[in-house]
C-alpha cells in the first residue's frame, strides 16, 4: 500500500557508515532528493574480537544520529525509516543500542540479511530495470549482501561475513585475504549459474572504487551512477594500493581519506566476486539500501 506523497527520510546504520537520505516522494514521479548526509562512526570496530559494540563507537554513532534527527526536523520530514544492519544485528548489546537510538526519537529497527539484500535489489531494479539476469552486491563494513534475480524473480539471497571493516581487522596478508574471500564465495555461490549476469555494485565501497577508477582514467566527476568498471581496472587498483602506508593511501585521487584503511579489503572483495561469477565488469549504483527503503515506504516496486 502506498503511503502517498510527502517528505520522507531513510537512515542506514551500518558497521562502518551511517547514512541519511531525505527525499520528496511522489507516487507518480518517484523520488526527488532533498538532502543527503553521512558519517563514519565505525560502529562495528572491535566487534569481531569482543562480540559487543564498543562504547566509544556507540557515542560516535549517537552523535551522528542526533545531527541527522535534527536535519529531519529542520526539513519537516513527515516520516522516517531507520534500519540497522550487520554490526547491530550481531552484537550482544545490539538491543541496548537500538533502545538508545529510539530515545532520540528515531524509529530504528534491525533488519535481517535477507531484508537488507532485498532493499538493495529493490533500488537496483527500480534504477536499472528488471529485465535479464542481475546480481546485486552491497559491501558493507560487516558483510557482503548478494541478491540475484532473473526477470525480476529473486533466485539468490545471501549474506557473507565479507565486510570491509571485518576483513581489515583480520590483519592478514593480501594473498591470504584474497584466498579467504575466494573460498567463502565459491562455497556459497555457483559461479556458473550467474555467469553472464549483469553485476550491480551498490553502496559506499563500490562508489569509492568507481571514483578511484575515474581518477586513474584521468576523469573527474561527482556522479558515478551507471559507471561500468572492468575487473582488470579493479585488479590494477588493488595492485596499486599494495604496500602503501596509510598516509600514502589517503593521498590517492578519488579515495576519501576516511576510507583509506579499509579500501584494500574492499577492492579484494570486488575482484574476487567478479572472478567467482566469471564477470568482466561491474556497473555501479549510486543508490542502494536507503533508496530501497524509501521506495518501500512509498509502496513502490
Amino acid at each position: 500500500m502506498s503511503s502517498g506523497g510527502g517528505r520522507l527520510a531513510a537512515i542506514d546504520v551500518g558497521s562502518n557508515t551511517v547514512l541519511l537520505t531525505i527525499a520528496d516522494a511522489d507516487p507518480a514521479y518517484g523520488l526527488s532528493i532533498v538532502e543527503e548526509a553521512e558519517d563514519q562512526p565505525r560502529l562495528g570496530a572491535g566487534l569481531g574480537q569482543s562480540g559487543r559494540l564498543q562504547e566509544d563507537a556507540i557515542q560516535r554513532a549517537l552523535q551522528t544520529l542526533t545531527r541527522m534527527r535534527d536535519a529531519c526536523r529542520r526539513l519537516d520530514v513527515r516520516r522516517t525509516g531507520a534500519v540497522a544492519t550487520a554490526a547491530v544485528r550481531e552484537a550482544a548489546n545490539g538491543g541496548e543500542f537500538v533502545q538508545r537510538v529510539r530515545e532520540l526519537d528515531i524509529p530504528l529497527r534491525v533488519i535481517s540479511p535477507e531484508a537488507e539484500a532485498a532493499l538493495s535489489y529493490r533500488s537496483a531494479a527500480y534504477r536499472f530495470g528488471r529485465e535479464g539476469r542481475m546480481l546485486v552486491a552491497d559491501i558493507g563494513g560487516g558483510s557482503l549482501e548478494l541478491i540475484g534475480a532473473a526477470g525480476g524473480t529473486v533466485a539468490l539471497n545471501l549474506s557473507l561475513p565479507l565486510g570491509a571493516v571485518r576483513l581489515t581487522e583480520l590483519r592478514i596478508s593480501r594473498e591470504q585475504l584474497r584466498t579467504h574471500i575466494h573460498q567463502d564465495l565459491v562455497a556459497a555461490i555457483s559461479g556458473d549459474e550467474w555467469r553472464g549476469a549483469r553485476v550491480i555494485g551498490s553502496g559506499g565501497t563500490f562508489a569509492t572504487v568507481a571514483s578511484m577508477a575515474l581518477a586513474r582514467r584521468g576523469e573527474y566527476r561527482d556522479d558515478v551512477h551507471g559507471l561500468t568498471i572492468g575487473r582488470d581496472e579493479v585488479e590494477q587498483l588493488l595492485e596499486a594500493v599494495a604496500g602503501m602506508s596509510l598516509e600514502e593511501l589517503r593521498q590517492i585521487p578519488g579515495l576519501r581519506p576516511e576510507r583509506a584503511d579499509i579500501i584494500g579489503a574492499g577492492l579484494a572483495v570486488v575482484v574476487e566476486l567478479l572472478r567467482a561469477v566469471h564477470a568482466d565488469s561491474v556497473t555501479v549504483s549510486a543508490f542502494g539500501l536507503r533508496d530501497g527503503l524509501l521506495l518501500e515506504m512509498m509502496g513502490m516496486e
